[in-house]
Parts: C-alpha cells; sequence; structure tokens
C-alpha cells in the first residue's frame, strides 16, 4: 500500500512526499527534508522497515536529539504521536491510515528546560555527614599545618562524594534505557534485579541482566513477567493487562433448575443464581424445563464486578383436553401413557402425536398442533375393529362384489366393518350367481368356501358338409350337428373338413334360451366374388398385444337420409373424402390393458354386476384419460406422441404425428358403415329392426331392471358390458363397433359439420365445449340410438363410454 508523507514546517509551508522518498532528513536548511532553524547539520534520519517508520542519529553529535524527552543514541522505532525534540523545536508525528504526518513546532523553552534537566539521585552533602577517611583523597594545604578535624571531615566528605559520583558516572555510562509500554496503565510495577533499577522520572535505566517485572492494577489478572537487558539494543517492556471476569447475577421468575448459556455455551446451572462470566458482549439464553427460552443480549464489564440480569420466563405448555366416543381410551402421547378419555393434560407447544387405544376398536392417530397458553379441544371418534372375510371358490377367479362395490376376484381376503350387514355378491361367466348375508365381530375372521354352480346354454349347430370335424376349446366332439349344451362362457368351435378351408368361429352359449349355428366351409380353389368381402387387413400389433388392422378409405356418405326412421337432425348427409390410411384396433381397449397404465382404475360396478374385469372394455374415464393412455403407449412403443398438452386438454401435434390417437369421426363412421360392404348399412347387423340374436350387446332382457327401456324379446346374456369381442366381428373385422360400449372419438362436437366436407381427412372442428361419441351400447335400445349414423356427444366419463385406437400409418 503507497503512503503519502505531509511535512508542515513553523512557517506553514507544506512539503509533500511518499514512500518512494525516504529515507527522509532532518536538519538544516541546506537539502534537509523537515527543517531545524538551530541545526547547521543533518541530525537524523528517517528510515522504513518491513512497513514501520524509525528514526536514528546521523553520528554527529552536534545537533542533540531527544525522542519523547529521552536522549536519542541510537535507531528507535517510531509511533504515532511521538515527539521528537532539538532545542526550542518540537516535531510531531502522527500516523491516519496511508497518510503520515510531520508537523514542526516551537516548544516553550521553560518547558524544555523543564523536561531535560534532572536533579542528582544523591541527597545535598550536609554538616552532620561523618566523613568517611578510609575514602578521603588528602589535599596538600600551603601553610603546612596538621590538618584540624573539621578538616579531616571535610576531606572524607569530599572523597566519598568523589566515589559516588565516580560510580554514578559509571552506572550511567554502563545503564541501557527500559521503555516501559503497559496497556493499560497499571497501578505498580515494581522492578528487582541485581544491580537495583534506576529509575529517573519517567525513565528506568538498568544494567545489561536479567530482571523480573510485577505488575498489578485492580481488577485486572496481576502479571509476572522477566525482561534481560542487553547491551547495544532497544530494550522495552511490552504488557498487556487482562480483565477479570464478572460475576452475573440472576433475578429470575420462576427461580431454580435455569441453565444459562453465553454464546451457546453452558456457563452455569442455578443455583447458585451467581456465576462467572468473562468481560465482554454475551447473547445469554436462559432455559428451563416448560418454559420458552429468555434471550437477551449484555455487556459484561468484568473487573470483578457484579451484574444483575433480571428475566420472567413465559409458560412454554397448554392444557389440552381430548375425548372420544366411546369414553375410556388409552392415551399415549409419544410413548408416554398420560390416562384415560376425557382427559385435560398440560402439553409443551409444538405438534405432538397423540394415540388412543380401546379394546375391538382402532387405534386412532391424531396430530395435535400446541400452542403455548391456547386452551384446545379434540374429539375422536373411534372406529370398530374390521373382521376379515376370505372367499374361496371352485373354480377360482369369481368377482366379488361387497354392497356393490368390486374388490376382486377369488381367492381374496378383505377387511369389512364389524356389526353391520354385508351383501356378498360371486360371480363368474357360465356359473350361477352366489349371494350370502354376513356380520362379523370386531376382529372376527370368518372363511366363504364357495363351489359354484355352472350354468349351460343350448346351441343347435349345422356344419356343411355335414360330417366336418368339430373341436371346442381344442376337445374334438363327436357330434357336429343339432344340439349342443355346453357351459354358458366363450366357446372357441373349429370346423375342419377334407377339401375345405377350416373355419374358426367363437360362441357365447346362453343361459335360458338356444342359438342357431350355422357353419359353411368354404371350397379350398373357391374364392368368394361378394364385394361385401373387406379385403385382407395388413395387422398392426402394440407392444401390448393389440392388434390394429390397415384401414385403406376412400370417399363416403357420412350421415343419414333426412326420411331415415329415428334420423336426428345432426345428421345431415355430407360427402367426405378419406385419402390417407390408417390402423384402427379391432376391438375396444380393456380393463387389463388400461390398468398397465393405470394400477389404480377401477370401472366399477351396476347392481351387483361389475364392469372391472380384465376382459370387458375400460369404461368410467373421460376423453383426457383416454388421451393420456395413448401417449403412454406411444412412448412406450417409441411412437411420437400425437397429443400435446394445452392447460387441462389436449391438441393434436401439428403436423400430426404416427403416433397413437383416438379415431377421427370420419374414419369410425367409415369402418363401422361402409368398409367391405357394397351399400350403406343402417344397424351394425342389418337394415331391420329388431336385432337378430345374437347380434351384439344391447339393451336386452338380462339388462331389466337396471335401464329404463329394453328391446323386447331380445337377451345377449349379458346386463351390463360383455368382453370385448364376444360376438362376431362387422364385414371389416372389427369387433363391438356398434354395441357394447360407445367410443370416444377425436373430434370437438358440432350439430352441424357441412362446413368441413371439403377437406379431406377431416378431424372436427377446432374447438368446442363436448367430444364426438359414436356406436350403442349396453344401455341402449332404441331405433335411434342403435343405428351406425348416431351421434352422441359428452364431455364427463360415463359407465358405458369406452375407446379403441388409431393411428397414422
Amino acid at each position: 500500500m503507497k503512503r503519502f508523507i505531509t511535512i508542515i514546517q513553523i512557517d506553514g509551508s507544506q512539503k509533500q512526499l511518499s514512500d518512494e522518498d525516504l529515507p527522509i532528513s532532518i536538519g538544516s536548511s541546506t537539502g534537509a527534508d523537515i527543517l531545524i532553524p538551530e541545526s547547521d547539520s543533518i541530525g537524523a534520519y528517517i528510515g522504513d522497515s518491513q512497513g514501520h517508520l524509525f528514526i536514528q542519529p546521523s553520528g554527529t553529535h552536534s545537533l542533540p536529539l531527544f525522542h519523547n524527552n529521552r536522549h536519542l543514541f541510537e535507531s528507535t522505532w517510531l509511533k504515532s504521536n511521538d515527539k521528537i525534540q532539538c532545542s526550542n523545536t518540537l516535531i510531531s508525528y502522527q500516523k491516519k491510515g496511508d497518510k503520515l504526518l510531520f508537523t514542526v513546532s516551537e516548544q516553550n523553552t521553560e518547558q524544555l528546560q523543564h523536561h531535560s534537566l534532572h536533579p542528582p539521585l544523591e541527597p545535598p552533602p550536609g554538616n552532620n555527614h561523618t566523613p568517611d577517611t578510609a575514602g578521603s583523597i588528602p589535599i596538600h594545604i600551603d601553610n603546612g599545618q596538621p590538618f584540624s578535624n573539621g578538616k579531616k571531615l571535610l576531606i572524607a566528605l569530599l572523597g566519598s562524594t568523589f566515589v559516588l559520583l565516580g560510580l554514578a558516572v559509571l552506572f550511567v555510562l554502563i545503564a541501557r534505557p527500559l521503555e516501559i509500554d503497559i496497556n493499560p496503565e497499571p497501578d505498580s510495577l515494581s522492578l528487582k534485579g541485581f544491580p537495583p533499577v534506576l529509575k529517573l522520572g519517567g525513565r528506568y535505566l538498568c544494567i545489561p541482566g536479567t530482571y523480573s517485572a510485577d505488575i498489578q492494577k485492580q481488577g485486572y489478572y496481576p502479571v509476572e513477567m522477566e525482561i534481560i537487558i542487553k547491551k547495544n539494543q532497544h530494550n522495552r517492556l511490552s504488557a498487556t493487562l487482562d480483565k477479570l471476569p464478572g460475576f452475573l447475577n440472576l433475578a429470575v421468575i420462576p427461580e431454580g433448575n435455569i441453565s444459562v448459556y453465553a454464546n451457546d455455551t453452558l456457563i452455569g446451572t442455578t443455583p447458585p443464581d451467581t456465576m462467572e462470566i468473562l468481560p465482554g458482549t454475551h447473547q445469554l439464553k436462559l432455559i428451563k424445563d416448560r418454559y420458552k427460552p429468555f434471550i437477551s443480549e449484555l455487556t459484561v464489564e468484568g473487573e470483578g464486578k457484579t451484574q444483575t440480569l433480571e428475566a420472567v420466563l413465559q409458560p412454554d405448555w397448554a392444557e389440552i383436553t381430548i375425548t372420544s366416543t366411546p369414553p375410556g381410551a388409552g392415551i399415549n402421547v409419544g410413548d408416554t401413557a398420560r390416562g384415560t378419555t376425557p382427559l385435560t393434560m398440560e402439553l409443551l407447544s409444538g405438534l405432538h402425536l397423540v394415540t388412543l387405544s380401546k379394546e375391538q376398536y382402532v387405534d386412532a392417530e391424531v396430530e395435535i398442533p400446541v400452542t403455548a397458553g391456547k386452551e384446545m379441544t379434540h374429539d375422536v371418534q373411534l372406529e370398530l375393529q374390521p373382521g376379515v372375510l376370505t372367499l374361496n371358490t371352485v373354480p377360482a377367479g369369481a368377482a366379488v362384489t361387497v354392497d356393490t362395490v368390486y374388490h376382486g376376484t377369488t381367492p381374496l381376503t378383505l377387511p369389512v366393518s364389524s356389526r353391520t350387514g354385508h351383501q356378498v355378491l360371486l360371480s363368474s361367466p357360465g356359473y350361477k350367481s352366489y349371494q350370502q348375508q354376513i356380520d362379523l365381530e370386531p376382529a372376527e375372521a370368518a372363511t366363504l368356501d364357495i363351489r359354484l354352480k355352472q350354468e349351460q346354454g343350448v346351441i343347435f349347430l349345422t356344419t356343411h358338409p355335414p360330417n366336418a370335424s368339430l373341436t371346442i376349446n381344442g376337445k374334438r366332439y363327436g357330434n357336429n350337428q343339432g344340439k349342443l349344451t355346453l357351459p354358458a362362457t366363450k366357446q372357441v368351435l373349429e370346423v375342419k373338413a377334407s377339401g375345405y378351408k377350416p373355419t374358426t368361429r367363437t360362441v357365447l352359449p346362453k343361459i335360458g334360451f338356444s342359438q342357431q349355428i350355422s357353419i359353411e366351409l368354404l371350397p379350398v380353389n373357391n374364392t368368394p366374388g361378394s364385394p361385401a368381402k373387406a379385403p385382407p387387413a395388413l395387422i398392426l400389433q402394440t407392444s401390448t398385444g393389440q392388434k390394429l388392422l390397415t384401414v385403406r378409405p376412400s370417399t363416403f356418405t357420412m350421415g343419414a337420409p333426412r326420411r331415415e326412421p329415428g334420423r336426428r337432425a345432426n345428421e345431415r348427409e355430407r360427402t367426405v373424402v378419406m385419402k390417407r390410411s390408417f390402423y384402427l384396433s379391432e376391438k375396444p381397449v380393456t380393463n387389463q390393458e388400461y390398468r398397465r397404465f393405470d394400477k389404480s382404475h377401477n370401472s366399477g360396478a351396476i347392481s351387483n354386476n361389475t364392469i372391472n374385469d380384465d376382459n370387458q372394455p375400460v369404461v368410467n374415464l373421460s376423453w383426457e384419460e383416454a388421451v393420456k393412455y395413448l401417449n403412454w403407449l406411444s412412448s412406450k412403443d417409441n411412437l411420437q406422441p400425437f397429443y400435446t398438452a394445452q392447460g387441462n386438454s389436449f391438441i393434436a401435434a401439428s403436423p400430426p404425428t404416427n403416433g397413437y390417437r383416438l379415431p377421427t369421426e370420419a374414419e369410425w363412421s367409415f369402418a363401422a358403415r361402409h368398409l367391405g360392404i357394397q351399400t350403406t348399412q343402417r344397424f351394425p347387423w342389418g337394415d331391420t329392426f329388431p336385432p337378430r340374436q345374437p347380434s351384439g350387446n344391447y339393451g336386452d332382457k338380462a339388462a331389466a331392471g337396471i335401464i329404463p327401456r329394453i328391446i323386447q324379446g331380445y337377451n345377449d346374456g349379458f346386463p351390463t358390458t360383455s368382453p370385448v369381442g364376444s360376438f362376431s366381428a362387422n364385414k371389416g373385422g372389427f369387433y363391438d363397433m356398434g354395441g357394447n360400449v360407445g367410443e370416444w372419438c377425436h373430434d370437438y362436437y358440432s350439430a352441424y359439420t357441412s362446413t368441413l366436407s371439403n377437406k379431406p381427412d377431416p378431424m372436427g372442428p377446432d374447438s368446442g365445449s363436448h367430444r364426438v361419441i359414436r356406436g350403442a351400447s349396453w344401455r341402449d335400445a332404441t331405433i335411434t340410438e342403435l343405428r351406425l349414423s348416431y351421434r352422441a356427444y359428452h364431455r364427463e366419463a360415463r359407465d358405458n363410454v369406452g375407446f379403441r385406437i388409431a393411428r397414422y400409418k
């Protein structure tokens, strides 16, 4: 750091120097940096060593200098406020940061003489002193007379004086000055050694050697130290006295058992109420059990003085009352038992976990936030321990519904509320449902082992040729014609004959009525020429096993003629141009497939009939939830998702990707009504009403009591949703396009969409509040709803609406 030196002379003139100008000289006016009027030569120099200034005599004796009233014989360090004297000239030195100031001024001559003259240490000689003849010096007297006794005494005194003066001169020549620097100034300073230390005014002179110093000041620790006086060196006694600790007296309410911390360090615990504490500023903290900490800042003087701290501690608890229904529950706060309800107790402020326990009841845990001084009451309603019900069926896999809530399939163990009657329903396709009322006590365990009774249906089978072989579910049947009584579960019939193409048909026998099944095998060399036959479909399979069929669309008419029975105003006919091929899944998405994405999804149950089996179509999900599944499946199959999140909904990516999506309304209509047939089809089964049996899952006799209207005389055997693919596929190879569940489409709903007729591959309006739903469901039973041109819409999840997968090629 560069320092700036200012020299102010007696006449007021100033000179500016810096470190680069060191050393600077003190002396005569010719070339000296600091001028002394009385001088005629350079008397001293001021230099720098290790960042500190020092003054050193020039070696000449023509200019006697004094440093702080001490004759300057050798180099001496300069400190701020030091004084340099030469005759009646005073040089004052001050240091202020990087600024060094030397001020030259005139001093009062009398003051200088007062500071410079020191009287002899010995008392003046007196007449009563006995002369020391042994040390006297003989004096020659001119008259030759013998000395008188008076003369002899005088001579002895003069001799002793000369000896003492000689010793004093010798002491002064040999002794070295000792500078004293003790902070703060002591009450007493004792220097012991031999020869003894000579004190002249404020200066100490010591013969080189070893001395001991004893420093005392009231309120400070005494200091004993050894100093070595060295020849030809600057000798200095430096010491800093440390204050004695103070005493802190505590006047605290309430008193006793108070831990006292100073700057987070424990200094004591009361009683006693007075404790030693170091000088300085401390943050004091008083800690007492069940009271709020008291914090205060205190400056301790020390020096053995006593200071008092007064404090009133505030309680850190509140009264909390806990009641329970029923009463008499044991209360634990943490791991400590406190009593039984109802109970009022004191709790410290903070969050407490309180546990209530009572026999036959479930333990209740309550988190209670306690504020000091704020009384609170908590009432806890205890719940009876549940019973445990275990259900086993033969065959396993029966759906379990308790009080209309679906819980899974057997074998199953589940808790049920005790002392309450419950209706248990077990159901499995092809078996009679089993119902039983149960009522369990708290913690009671009960097991039901039920053998379900199988139900059967009748089909009347005819094959061509008549001698074709029949295999049902992989088992060879000898009878391939006439009446077959089969379990009322899905049956896979395979018919083979030599020279014919084998055919497979899936049949679901119905309980209570028979079905007519006719299977005609085609000769190996015969290719059907009917234009109603759909071209072979190219199959794409997702990573989760769903099959998607290729659809090559063309221009077609969407909607219904004005005179068609059941037609609604939103079914206006319009021409739709389809140019882009796409994939469409052959079946709706099932519960099992959707739960690979969302394990928690439950489609539910209706009137004790589950709609949550793995192979039933997933329902009770919104349009957005269907889209989230499709984006998940796209990512799983390494496809760029088709939908992009926008607020609480989704929009199609631009440009469209080949990720999985919902079919557009136009794509759904083309696959349902036009693919593989020559003329537009009114209903999924044809053009006449009611449907032939079985054509699909609609509002039938099995759903009577669940829905307000059914198709008279029609029974598909499913009161709610059926497993996907339970009925024959349409001409395009797609299952459940006109029954089982309605299906979400990509489009926003608009009553009139003729403005989109000139756009190829339309995707519906750009905005709206509802989404299009196409296809009839198990709830539908009217001519209007069962037509393939019927257009519904909604924006909420429903128990008869699912979806299927589409994708661009």
